[in-house]
């Protein structure tokens, strides 16, 4: 009996959805009649994109695109789910058929996961082969495609992504330098993690804790809830308080760089880091304010422990060493560069493909 209601409900729930993206892309499809405005979709982004307002920040970002010239000509969109989307952008939590299959006159990956490991493999090489524009970490040539880390668009902070001048960036990069002097450091160190699937954040949680307590708000370890009670979930306000935060990478890839380290590095923490380089940004972060730990490298993990307990038992040595700057001097104008020739690439497409 419950097979069958199980199958029955499972039937009704397909019709209804049916029904319900048969109703909308009809209403979509009339509307195009009177609304002339550019239709653009977004598929295969996580759950949640869209009532987190991602979704109005890639329209602002493509309007300014549409007017990157001396004409100024403005453009207006509207989002679409079902009828004949102009543009497209695609993230990589679906089906890369609905890439390939599409019939949207402009298509765009933004992918900031690691396509070397599962569920994300199908999208080795970044759908160059297949987009318009291709966004992502890695290091390869390709004339549609720009490295644009996920950290571009920390979509739980302000990010470089809505950024339309150098002193905005900079605006945000002096962060940084605000939380390391207006905050007292008045705890030692934290993680904030859900999960731990390489094993890396507990071996260094525990050999860290060995020299002072480390806060665990998340759900890895967790021992704190003050990050929901206290600061609303916001990261980088908890993070202004600590010393130091352990914030290695989910996985390694050439060039995977997320926000975890900048989250840390712009609430004024030491990074206790791994990822795919010592270096992992040049040019934009400076690597001398790294804690590097290599679970590998026993001798630079010594070391490295070593060092977190000269500076936590010393304030000297660690307000000398935090005075040193996060940052390079050359990461305004790398990070303007990177998203200027973003905006440049989408105007070029946009022009191309008739659009504006």
């Amino acid at each position: 009996m419950k097979r069958i209601y199980r199958f029955l409900h499972s039937k009704l729930a397909k019709f209804y959805t049916c029904i319900i993206d048969t109703i909308q892309y009809m209403y979509e499809m009339m509307a195009s009649i009177f609304d002339r405005r550019i239709r653009i979709s977004f598929t295969n982004f996580w759950v949640g994109f869209h009532k987190l307002k991602h979704s109005y920040e890639w329209i602002k970002r493509i309007e300014h695109a549409c007017s990157f010239s001396k004409s100024d000509k403005k453009c207006s969109f509207r989002i679409v789910k079902y009828y004949n989307p102009q543009i497209t952008i695609y993230s990589v939590y679906g089906d890369i058929k609905k890439i390939r299959n599409s019939t949207a006159q402009v298509k765009i990956l933004c992918n900031g996961e690691n396509v070397e490991y599962a569920p994300w493999v199908q999208y080795k090489g970044n759908c160059i082969d297949c987009v318009d524009l291709s966004l992502g970490f890695n290091y390869m040539k390709a004339d549609n495609y720009i490295r644009l880390p996920n950290w571009f668009g920390n979509w739980y902070e302000r990010g470089f992504w809505d950024c339309r001048s150098k002193d905005e960036i900079k605006n945000i990069l002096d962060t940084a330098d605000n939380a390391k002097q207006q905050y007292q450091k008045i705890k030692f160190c934290s993680l904030i993690s859900s999960h731990d699937i390489s094993g890396l954040r507990t071996k260094i949680y525990n050999n860290v804790a060995k020299i002072a307590n480390v806060d665990c708000p998340g759900k890895l370890l967790h021992n704190d809830d003050t990050l929901h009670s206290k600061y609303n979930d916001n990261k980088r306000m908890y993070l202004q308080q600590y010393k130091f935060n352990i914030c290695p990478e989910n996985s390694i890839g050439e060039g995977y760089c997320t926000e975890k380290i900048f989250d840390c590095l712009l609430s004024g923490c030491i990074p206790i880091y791994n990822g795919w380089s010592k270096n992992p940004e040049p040019d934009i972060v400076n690597p001398n304010i790294i804690m590097w730990y290599d679970e590998l490298d026993l001798e630079n993990n010594k070391y490295t422990l070593n060092e977190i307990k000269k500076l936590h038992e010393n304030d000297k040595l660690y307000r000398s060493f935090v005075e040193q700057p996060f940052f390079c001097d050359t990461a305004v104008d790398k990070i303007y560069d990177i998203i200027n020739k973003v905006d440049e690439k989408i105007h070029e497409i946009l022009i191309s493909k008739k659009i504006i």
